[in-house]
């Protein structure tokens, strides 16, 4: 038997399994949806957004709500399981891969093409192929939640090589009196 917990953030219920990470509290997560929502005010109409890296579904649930279909990325089999779970009411897709192995839709099938992604990959960030495989989706676009400042520097670097520019970053201090920091930073194409 699986053990869990339920959190409660930006008004939505989030199951999060003993196996499973979550921010280290609701709190620091209602800054993070609000700082993504903020980066990503595109979200409100998009039709099809990415939550790479998505863990239980924090984003996908509680910052692309009005989204129309939303695709979950997460190598963690327990994370899949509660992410499938607190999207049940959803259009979504959840995909248990690691997100350099996933392939975007074209738009052509069922499946609309992605609008907006949202990336929050662990302290390595997201590196070549992950920058590869979103990148590859050709979306409008890309919000990176780091939790590092060497390994988003590194990924700035990596987005500017595949044609994406930052236009903005927040910083969030949701580890006081410590020198960790979160950080929200917005990237869209860069004009050719």
């Amino acid at each position: 038997e699986r053990a869990w917990l339920t959190e409660r953030v930006a008004g939505h219920e989030l199951r999060v399994s003993a196996g499973s990470f979550f921010q280290s509290g609701a709190q620091a997560a209602e800054l993070l949806v609000a700082a993504v929502q903020a980066a990503a005010p595109e979200l409100a109409t998009a039709q099809h957004a990415v939550d790479a890296y998505g863990g239980v579904g924090l984003f996908a649930v509680a910052a692309m709500d009005a989204v129309g279909h939303v695709t979950l990325i997460e190598s963690s089999k327990s994370a899949c399981l509660d992410a499938e779970h607190n999207l049940k009411e959803r259009t979504s897709t959840v995909v248990r891969a690691d997100v350099s192995g996933w392939t975007a839709p074209t738009g052509d099938g069922p499946t609309p093409k992605v609008d907006v992604i949202v990336a929050d990959p662990a302290r390595a960030g997201l590196g070549k192929p992950g920058v590869a495989a979103l990148t590859a989706a050709g979306a409008a676009v890309l919000v990176l939640v780091s939790c590092d400042p060497v390994s988003l520097a590194r990924d700035v670097s990596l987005l500017a090589e595949a044609g994406y520019a930052p236009e903005r970053i927040e910083v969030l201090d949701l580890f006081p009196n410590t020198h960790h920091v979160e950080t929200v930073t917005r990237f869209v194409p860069r004009p050719v």
